[in-house]
């Protein structure tokens, strides 16, 4: 049964600590691809370090955009977590299949840069196989949303690649 847009289903996050991913998968329309990119989440983001991740997934999501899921997350998930990531249509089609990075606080406002990298915005595209080393650094609060945000910014593709990842 898919549901009237913007009335999306509760979101129970009740198991959900800070080292888990928050991901919402908005897009059905490519099983293959849906395989790799949960694959890709399992990668650990560091030596021994595994990652851990939650979906959201059901007819109820189907085509929701950010601001929908945004209104739909319990009001405590910023005191826990900095962002959610969505499975949307560009991650089944996208460039390298990246997720949307969408930061969950409220005042978080887009600073554009003529430099790259020295910009920041409020969503941006990640590799999956980035996600839990975004989501480990802010569990310890290593990083900020920024820096992430900030290195996406940098790309030629708008799409943070990991501080990790092999050149």
């Amino acid at each position: 049964m898919a549901s009237v847009r913007g009335r999306r289903p509760a979101v129970d996050l009740g198991q959900v600590t800070e080292w888990d991913a928050v991901v919402i998968r908005t897009d059905y329309s490519n099983d293959g691809v849906w395989q790799k990119v949960t694959a890709d989440l399992r990668q650990p983001w560091g030596e021994g370090v595994e990652s851990s991740w939650h979906v959201v997934e059901g007819a109820g999501w189907a085509g929701a955009d950010a601001d929908e899921v945004l209104a739909a997350l319990p009001d405590h998930l910023p005191d826990l977590h900095d962002v959610v990531f969505l499975a949307d249509v560009d991650t089944m089609y996208g460039e390298q299949n990246s997720l949307l990075a969408v930061s969950t606080d409220p005042g978080m406002r887009d600073e554009g840069h003529e430099i790259p990298g020295l910009g920041s915005t409020s969503r941006f595209r990640i590799l999956p196989t980035a996600v839990a080393e975004m989501v480990g650094n802010l569990a310890i609060a290593n990083m900020d949303y920024e820096d992430f945000s900030s290195s996406a910014h940098g790309d030629p593709q708008r799409i943070h690649r990991g501080f990790l990842a092999p050149e």
